[in-house]
């Protein structure tokens, strides 16, 4: 159990860490179990169904018309349209779809990490320990809530083991390929962190310590490490950015037309700013409170500015704290690397903290945002350190050993001295809590009692590890129950009924605006007390009306993605709201076609009818209005600057208005990109679409081109001649498809030479 080699142990340790993955997650991938904490339901469960159904419709995925009026798909990477992996959620039905491309992603977190640790040439049990660490740790786990952040660090093993095989071997497709698809993911700040890992690991494995002729041969007998490995790993990447240009073309340019290209104001971009005291979170997983907003016990609230933290753990294992603590104070080869990765994860994640942050955004870093992302490099950086410090100490290092003994013994004895003082009084005070909240101190007594016991096990383990193989299956027992029992905390599900057509969007007409969304948020909030995740079913917040195909507008742009028309049209309601007019929701449900308005119901009435019941709670009362249609002609044309004497059929127009003369609409034929619609004019008319504008939208008026014109802040329409006419609209990107041939080139590239088809002399 102690060699060094990566030949033969290697299949029997990706087999043990694919059943002990399929083990955890088997309430999920065989019981119709599933995610939903936070963003998971609200937001990527509807994008993912959207993309699902565009596809399932036989249509390509260049726009969505479910949210916010209709926005681009193909271009935005939140739809991850060409990340391969997503594509799993075309495999049965959609929520089991959803829920395996989701642990697909641990699957490759686990042998990515194990690939790589073992190609460091370190043993086998310390590259499992690394691997679960890794991949079954309360922070990647966590970061499924965000699944562009998720996406991109369960790929963060396996770019290390090709960027490693590239410098050795000088063979670049597999690192090109490994590295392109984070790129195709798109999450910048997550990105920029593992390009900096890449290029930190490059240059300390050729000019480092590791680099010596003595490292070399212990890390890498059978490796060529030279200068030129640098430029093969640029190489690498800038071939990685040619496989993805299918997506990152379009991007930069969905991008300069959607709210980030105005950037974010300072106090949006800092939001999120991690506490300074937050790593101590490492020694204690839930030291701020219990993850799963069930169970109601997260008394930590007033150390993060939203009541939660963005990342919703750090927790990599105790193991993983006193390990990589024992390296860095005893010295461990790569240890100033390590720290000095640490340190900058950690000014950086504490955002406004330091005055940092305000240099760059004064530097014109604008689009960023939520700092506490940047505590995943150094956690990333922790984990893959105490693995090499576990070799260290199966290796028989006895300072390794001692120092890591005296560490869990120092924390089990403060752990055990703050579970002995945790009155509630002393609770209630230290957290900023009220007294009703005193009953939280004896649970956290209890996770403080909980780590001290785990703190003090870890410590008999290491000292007692090489005595023989009794200690060693006892140390893999005690790390799958310490990361075994926090993931579904980390990871809480709900069971199969969650994920089915809720009986309030079975009752919903036309196109809904949600207006409680943003005028009774602390209605929302009551609701959400009871449950977080039963109030956002059964209360269609945010996106997740889109689950169920229902069509939705003038909701607040939850990842700053949205078209900039849109968002001119939500800050003319605001402005209309703000201004005391009494009917600015009804004018601008007007103007979007809107069928139906939902409210909170009074929270009593719903709580007493579901008789305290969270599936069984019906939050919202619905309201009717007229609508005349995604396609219509209005009978007046108006100024912007005239929205409070809105009359119904009418439009407003940025261009000289005219009398338009009567017209209507004979049929519509609408799919996902393209609309068809028959229309007959009594004289020069003006049709509506009530389509979000984009300069890729194209229109014909019997075949002929049409000038498409604003309308309705951020809609559109079109000058109709008198007669009967047949309108079409369709949207393509362009710059997908010329982003496509990229990459097209690119993974041609890659062929083998033995494998390209030769010419003939």
């Amino acid at each position: 159990m102690s060699e060094r080699d990566g030949g033969s142990k290697l299949p029997h340790g990706a087999l043990l860490l694919i059943a002990v993955a399929t083990l955890l997650f088997a309430d999920v991938l065989f019981l119709g179990n599933n995610f939903y904490l936070r963003d998971l339901f609200q937001y990527h469960f509807p994008l993912k169904r959207i993309v699902r159904d565009t596809i399932a419709g036989g249509e390509f995925p260049w726009w969505q018309r479910r949210i916010s009026g209709g926005q681009p798909m193909a271009a935005n990477p939140a739809y991850e349209i060409f990340y391969p992996p997503q594509w799993l959620i075309l495999v049965g039905p959609f929520a089991f779809g959803f829920a395996l491309h989701i642990v697909f992603h641990v699957y490759v977190a686990l042998l990515g990490m194990y690939a790589f640790l073992r190609s460091l040439a370190l043993r086998v049990e310390a590259a499992i320990f690394g691997a679960f660490s890794f991949g079954l740790s309360g922070f990647l786990l966590g970061t499924v809530t965000n699944l562009p952040t998720f996406f991109v660090w369960s790929w963060a093993g396996v770019v290390g083991w090709a960027v490693l095989r590239a410098v050795r071997t000088g063979r670049i497709g597999a690192a090109a390929i490994a590295i392109a698809m984070p790129l195709l993911v798109g999450e910048p700040m997550a990105l920029a962190q593992m390009l900096l890992l890449i290029a930190s690991g490059t240059l300390w494995l050729l000019w480092g310590p590791a680099a010596s002729p003595d490292a070399r041969r212990a890390e890498a007998p059978a490796a060529t490490l030279d200068r030129r490995a640098a430029a093969r790993v640029a190489g690498a990447m800038l071939l990685a950015v040619a496989i993805a240009a299918v997506q990152i073309v379009p991007a930069i340019d969905h991008a300069r037309d959607s709210s980030r290209s105005r950037g974010f104001r300072y106090d949006v971009a800092t939001d999120f700013s991690m506490p300074p005291a937050r790593p101590l979170e490492l020694f204690n997983p839930r030291l701020f409170g219990v993850l799963t907003p069930e169970a109601h016990a997260y008394w930590g609230v007033h150390l993060f500015r939203r009541g939660s933290p963005y990342l919703p753990s750090l927790y990599c294992g105790f193991a993983v704290a006193i390990l990589a603590l024992a390296g860095l104070l005893t010295r461990q080869r790569g240890w100033p690397l390590v720290l000095s990765l640490c340190a900058a994860s950690y000014v950086l994640a504490i955002g406004d903290q330091t005055p940092l942050f305000r240099w760059l955004y004064d530097a014109g870093l604008r689009s960023i945002r939520y700092p506490e992302k940047f505590a995943a490099m150094g956690l990333v950086v922790t984990i893959v350190f105490a693995a090499f410090v576990c070799d260290r100490l199966l290796s028989g290092d006895r300072l390794v050993r001692r120092t890591a003994v005296e560490i869990a013994g120092a924390m089990a004895v403060l752990l055990l001295i703050g579970a002995s003082i945790c009155t509630p009084a002393l609770f209630t005070s230290f957290w900023r809590l009220p007294s009703r909240a005193a009953p939280l101190a004896s649970a956290a007594r209890q996770t403080l009692f909980v780590a001290a016991v785990m703190a003090a096990l870890w410590g008999m383990v290491i000292w007692r590890i090489r005595a023989s193989r009794v200690w060693m299956f006892t140390a893999f027992a005690l790390l799958l129950f310490d990361l075994g029992s926090f993931s579904n905390e980390a990871l809480p599900r709900m069971p199969r009924e969650f994920f089915t057509t809720p009986s309030i969007a079975r009752s919903l007409e036309g196109v809904v605006f949600h207006r409680g969304e943003w005028t009774q948020g602390a209605l929302a909030a009551q609701y959400a007390s009871l449950s977080p995740g039963w109030t956002a079913r059964n209360g269609l917040r945010p996106f997740s009306a889109a689950s169920w195909g229902v069509r939705s507008v003038l909701e607040a742009d939850f990842d700053e993605t949205d078209l900039l028309p849109t968002h001119d049209l939500l800050d003319a309601m605001i402005r209309l709201g703000n201004s005391g007019f009494p009917q600015w929701s009804e004018t601008f449900a007007e103007l979007s076609n809107v069928r139906t308005i939902l409210d909170y119901r009074a929270f009593r009435t719903a709580f007493q009818e579901a008789q305290g019941d969270p599936a069984r709670l019906q939050p919202l009362v619905i309201h009717r209005l007229a609508s005349h249609g995604t396609y219509f002609f209005p009978r007046a044309l108006l100024p912007l600057d005239v929205v409070r004497v809105h009359t119904p059929e009418s439009a407003f127009v940025p261009f000289p208005p005219f009398t338009p003369a009567p017209a209507r609409v004979i049929a519509v034929r609408e799919t996902s990109n393209r609309a068809t619609i028959d229309v007959d004019a009594s004289g020069r008319a003006f049709l509506v679409a009530t389509v979000t504008r984009h300069k890729y939208w194209r229109a014909t008026i019997d075949g002929r081109p049409a000038q498409l014109l604003p309308a309705n802040f951020a809609y559109q329409g079109l000058e109709v001649p008198a007669g009967r006419h047949r309108i079409e609209m369709r949207y393509r990107n362009p710059l997908v498809i010329w982003g496509g041939a990229v990459s097209a080139l690119a993974l041609i590239a890659l062929i083998p030479r033995r494998l390209r088809p030769r010419s003939e002399p």
